[in-house]
């Protein structure tokens, strides 16, 4: 297992992973193969990581911009320059604002950020808790540096959201964000009914891209799989759209 781990981290784009990501990814696999990983052979091998890598860099690897330059970007609070070293948190530079608009008007003291990103560096500030969890040790270690600097109160650890379950020990918060991430993960729907029951906060802002990759606009913007989950839980929700993204406000009965 940890062979395979450190083959796969040899990919740029794969390299800040979490182990223990890579290796439920790759428990996953062998499970729906029935394959025995520690019995590959050399052209086995070779197909499974190829397979896996794919897989990685759809789930991850697509918002990742390699950078050099971040903790200088950091130490110069240089956050606007920051924040497009990462695909998601670029095309949502201009939106932020409104988003900490959103904050203050829900009376938001403590947020849980799920597949965070850098989202924790437009949002964070000392008046807020904030809980910030991803898969990416780099852009964590970043975070943690921010959130030290600036006084910021909470702190950042390592969760696959696939992993959910009613032992996680997940922090009671009244948000819990999670932008961009559900549509890239399967079952998608489970997924999102777990976060919706197990998850203890008042508020959940959920989001999903409106365009491709390429630019082009996706044919369906709202998902109607998710607002079906809603209606059946009678939870309230409401949309707001930026440029690139669809916004679901949803409030709880807690």
């Amino acid at each position: 297992m940890n062979a395979l781990i450190k083959k796969i981290k040899q990919k740029p784009e794969l390299r800040n992973l979490s182990s223990k990501f890579i290796e439920n990814s790759l428990k996953n696999y062998a499970e729906k193969y029935n394959i025995t990983l520690e019995k590959l052979s050399p052209k086995e091998e070779k197909i499974v990581l190829k397979e896996i890598r794919a897989s990685l860099r759809t789930l991850v690897g697509q918002y990742q911009k390699i950078s050099k330059s971040r903790i200088f970007l950091l130490k110069e609070n240089n956050f606007q320059e920051l924040l497009k070293t990462h695909r998601s948190t670029e095309e949502r530079i201009l939106f932020y604002p409104k988003l900490k608009k959103l904050l203050s008007s829900l009376k938001i003291s403590s947020i849980l950020d799920l597949a965070c990103g850098l989202n924790p560096i437009a949002l964070a500030s000392p008046k807020i808790t904030y809980y910030a969890s991803d898969i990416n040790e780099s852009e964590l270690s970043l975070i943690n540096e921010f959130f030290k600097k600036h006084k910021i109160k909470g702190k950042t650890f390592i969760f696959d959201i696939r992993t959910l379950s009613q032992k996680s020990k997940l922090p009671k918060t009244d948000l819990t964000l999670i932008l961009k991430t559900l549509d890239l993960l399967h079952p998608k729907q489970k997924l999102a009914d777990n976060l919706l029951s197990i998850i203890n906060s008042k508020y959940f802002l959920i989001s999903f891209p409106t365009k491709k990759l390429s630019g082009a606009p996706m044919k369906h913007k709202r998902r109607p799989w998710l607002e079906r989950i809603l209606l059946q839980k009678n939870l309230k929700f409401r949309t707001f759209s930026s440029e690139n993204e669809i916004f679901y406000l949803i409030t709880t009965q807690q």
